[in-house]
Formats: structure tokens, C-alpha cells, sequence
């Protein structure tokens, strides 16, 4: 279990004054399990007569985001009001999160772009050989190829020393007949039941717009975006669509993807979304009102501007 998680029970349990039941429920913990944690926060160290471990604004933080959109747990990494520097320090605690979390013989599945890059970058080698790396989204034409989905599968594979899964398809395709033929492929089918059977699924989130990555780079027009702002959708996770209010039915270009699509998004134990960045702020809010998402790790300026109004 990782070290942010007991600190955060020593605020819930020592600061806010949750009872033990109070936080075994919210964890899905038994109480036994709740009470040897506490139990045992002194002799770690976290307890004594203050919480020490995370600062006091970035732990009620948390839990205002974990309470609002119903997460198992988020980790805010201080930017010290530096945002060009804060996709360093969301990829570093993410790296070491991931370094934590992952066990041997876990699926891990993962999404694309610059911060994801960043977070296979920055992770450990690790000897995790009974582990699994898969793509959760066909390939993308991008200028920086450490930025696409099957490049960052292989670093981190590499860093686990495990295989890794590639999708060798095209992420959007023009036409719904041509998804159908593809799926004839067997490979194609064996990487879609491994992305089936993940425990963990790393993501970054995109804005929808002309600017974005998605449509500069060719993979949609700037008519599907229009046509797609047109219908409330906002933001892309592992480029499924989503509404502002987290929704995502009815999307006309869904027929269109091969990807791990919403609702295998959501059955993942820990999908974990890495965020940062002013301009992601509407896309963030809708990715976590999906549903899908277990686990944020984002930087306090991008935390705090999630948070307004709320």
C-alpha cells in the first residue's frame, strides 16, 4: 500500500475525525484492516503529534476531489505555482505511484500522449516479468513517436522487463464496415480481450477542439469536432468522447475506433488518470464525471482550478 494512502488515513481518521467503519467503507477495507493501519502510523513515522507527509491544503484537497467525483484516491503533486513545469512533477509522482502499485503478474494498459511519455520515462526499472503491457488504442501518426501509445507500452514494459501488446491497427478509421473487417484479424481480437483483463490502466485526458492533438495530427476533421462540440462532448479519454457531465452515449465516431472503449474503461479495478494543464480543465471535469476513473494524479494549480465552483 502506498505511503500517500496512510497519510491520508491519518487525516481522515485523526483531523477530520472519520470513525474506523467510516473509513473501511469508503475503502472497501475491512474495519480489522482499517485499525491495524492506524495502529501502526506512529511507529511509521506520519503520526505524532502532527500529520507529516503531505501539506495540509493538498490533503483536504484530495479529499474534496475523492468526495466530489466519487474516487477511490487522488495524489496532488505541488507545482509551486510553476505550471511549465508541472507535467515533471505530475509524470514523477505518477512514475513512482506506478512504481508502488504495479505487481508481478498485473495487465497493465495504457493510453498516449506527452505526459503519459513523460511517466514512462521517469519509472524505475523493475524486474515485473509476469506482467503485461497493452495498448489501450490503436496507432497514431505523431511527429514525437515517444508520445504514441505503442512507445510508451514498450518503455514501460521495458522498466518492468515484460512483454508488450501492440495494436496494429489505425486508432479512427474513415469508414464503420472497415472496424468490422479489422476485427476479423486475430491479433486485433487477442488485443482486445487482453484489454479486457486489465488491472491498471494509466490514461491522460484531451480537449476536443481544432487545436487538439487529435485533429491536428489527422485523426479526426474539424468537422467531426465540430460536429462533436456540436453534441456537448468536450474531452477524449483514450479518444472515447466524453460530455461535460461525463456522458457518452450516442457518439458518432465511436463505430469508428479501435480502442478500449467506456465501459472497459470502467470495469479496470485502477484506472488512473494522469492530468495537468489549464487548458485540459473542462476535459479533466468531464473524465472524472464519467465513471471511469479510480485513481487522479495532478498538479495543485490544475487541482484547484477543477475544484471552482464546487
Amino acid at each position: 500500500m502506498n505511503r500517500n494512502l496512510y497519510v491520508k488515513i491519518a487525516y481522515w481518521y485523526h483531523t477530520l475525525g472519520m470513525t474506523q467503519d467510516e473509513i473501511a467503507k469508503r475503502l472497501s477495507f475491512t474495519r480489522q484492516k482499517v485499525n491495524q493501519i492506524i495502529n501502526s502510523l506512529q511507529d511509521m513515522g506520519i503520526v505524532t503529534l502532527n500529520i507529516h507527509g503531505y501539506e495540509r491544503d493538498n490533503v483536504e484537497l484530495e479529499s474534496r476531489i475523492e468526495e466530489r467525483f466519487r474516487l477511490k484516491e487522488t495524489i496532488i503533486a505541488s507545482d509551486y505555482g510553476d505550471q511549465s513545469t508541472a507535467i515533471y512533477k505530475v509524470a514523477n509522482v505518477a512514475a513512482q505511484y506506478l512504481d508502488e502499485v504495479i505487481q508481478q503478474g498485473h495487465i497493465i494498459g495504457v493510453s498516449w500522449g506527452r505526459t503519459l511519455a513523460e511517466v514512462a520515462n521517469q519509472m524505475s526499472f523493475r524486474r515485473r516479468s509476469a506482467c503485461r503491457v497493452v495498448q489501450l488504442m490503436g496507432a497514431q501518426n505523431i511527429e514525437r513517436p515517444v508520445e504514441k501509445c505503442d512507445e510508451i507500452a514498450r518503455e514501460i514494459a521495458n522498466k518492468l522487463d515484460c512483454p508488450s501488446y501492440i495494436l496494429y491497427a489505425p486508432v479512427v478509421v474513415e469508414h464503420a464496415e472497415t472496424k468490422q473487417w479489422l476485427f476479423r484479424e486475430k491479433s486485433i481480437r487477442a488485443s482486445y480481450e487482453l484489454m479486457r483483463e486489465c488491472d491498471i490502466a494509466v490514461l491522460g485526458v484531451g480537449e476536443l477542439s481544432e487545436r487538439s492533438t487529435m485533429c491536428t495530427r489527422g485523426h479526426i476533421t474539424k468537422e467531426d469536432v465540430r460536429v462533436l462540440r456540436a453534441q456537448g462532448f468536450v474531452g477524449d479519454l483514450a479518444m472515447n468522447p466524453i460530455r461535460r457531465d461525463g456522458s457518452y452515449d450516442n457518439c458518432p465516431l465511436t463505430e469508428r475506433l479501435l480502442n478500449a472503449d467506456m465501459e472497459c474503461l470502467k470495469n479496470i479495478d485502477n484506472t488512473v488518470l494522469v492530468a495537468t494543464g489549464e487548458e485540459k480543465i473542462e476535459a479533466i471535469r468531464a473524465a472524472l464525471s464519467s465513471g471511469c476513473i479510480d485513481t487522479l494524479i495532478i498538479d495543485d494549480t490544475t487541482a484547484r482550478r477543477v475544484m471552482e465552483d464546487f
